[in-house]
């Protein structure tokens, strides 16, 4: 049997012994820095994190996390959440450490105010989400692919040097090139100093989207910039003066290819021309690292996505996708439900709304 415990700092070195004994050593999740980052350095607040432990013996049984995000919801600031790092210790499982330890803390995220938790869920954990957690499904968010290299993506996923060759000759056409249009625009990185960019980009964008995360300068900073163990390619389109158009990419391995993944990607009304300029720029130097294939989640209905679908990007099929994509939201503020936050539709999301990338 089990009993539910408050998590205190003393009980970090058990938890990260937890996440080592089910992920390894080489994950990040089971890393000692970027988990007291995750959890501790956040400026929308720490994680609200509660624990299971043996009722005889006091061991680790198991832990229930949220991350908490600050979200734009109709132009009014809601403090809300991402359920993330969920896990129950091997002997433990099949006692409802899961769903008993999920609803304390989102008795508690009630009493801090919050408006909602929402997570995207991988096949295993999601029946436990919608049937014993009240968690509805919003719809699923599409995996939008584009080639950079076929034959490395040939040779890395079926480990073929042979079969690659035959991949050479389509190359030059899925290689992306920078614009050399002249004018006023300029690509620029984000750095710690053009942080004051980043907010006034997210002043001007904040309300092209009913629902959505905020990117001000302290997320993109804590999200991208000093993040251990990650990094990031975050850039800033500025035209006269003016920050229009945000993109952020990570080279990581999917399914043994070098992928060069959309973190984020967001740009202001009128300025359809300078994003996509501004993602020619992010794949070129993602291809020269060595990405041989770009991916990204973007919902259909955003201008976002015809941008991505122009640059040659396309959804990938569902019998190809490494895991389905749902997002899920449990509401603690009931009112917000006749303001359309469960709509789909007045979404903005991306891979960096959740911790995966």
């Amino acid at each position: 049997m089990w009993k539910h415990k408050a998590f205190s700092t003393d009980d970090f070195p058990a938890i990260l012994s937890m996440a080592q004994e089910q992920y390894g050593l080489d994950n990040d999740i089971a890393n000692e820095d970027f988990l007291r980052y995750q959890y501790f350095k956040n400026p929308a607040g720490d994680a609200l994190i509660d624990l299971a432990v043996d009722a005889q013996d006091g061991a680790l049984a198991g832990q229930y996390v949220v991350w908490p995000m600050r979200f734009l919801i109709h132009g009014q600031l809601r403090q809300s959440s991402n359920s993330l790092n969920t896990l129950t210790g091997k002997k433990y499982r099949g006692q409802g450490i899961f769903t008993g330890l999920a609803e304390e803390t989102y008795r508690r995220e009630e009493e801090l105010g919050h408006a909602f938790c929402y997570g995207m869920p991988n096949p295993n954990s999601y029946p436990g989400f919608i049937k014993k957690l009240n968690f509805k499904e919003l719809g699923q968010i599409p995996l939008l692919l584009r080639p950079l290299r076929p034959s490395q993506m040939v040779e890395e996923f079926l480990h073929s040097k042979v079969l690659s060759v035959f991949g050479k000759p389509t190359d030059p056409f899925f290689r992306i090139k920078e614009s050399v249009k002249e004018g006023a625009l300029e690509i620029l990185p984000v750095t710690k100093e053009r942080l004051e960019l980043v907010d006034e980009f997210w002043n001007a964008v904040k309300g092209k989207y009913p629902v959505m995360n905020i990117r001000d300068g302290a997320f993109v900073r804590f999200r991208y910039l000093d993040m251990p163990r990650r990094t990031y390619f975050p850039y800033l389109a500025v035209e006269h003066g003016r920050p229009v158009c945000f993109a952020v990419g990570r080279i990581m391995e999917v399914a043994g290819m070098q992928c060069a993944m959309l973190a984020d990607f967001l740009f202001a009304d009128g300025y359809a021309e300078a994003a996509e300029r501004l993602l020619r720029k992010l794949l070129h130097e993602m291809q020269n690292q060595g990405a041989s294939l770009a991916g990204c989640l973007m919902f259909g209905h955003t201008q976002e996505s015809a941008v991505l679908k122009k640059l040659g990007f396309f959804r990938c099929p569902k019998r190809f996708e490494p895991q389905p994509f749902p997002l899920i939201l449990r509401l603690f503020d009931q009112s917000l439900e006749e303001k359309g936050v469960c709509d789909v539709k007045n979404w903005f999301f991306t891979m960096g709304d959740y911790d995966v990338i």
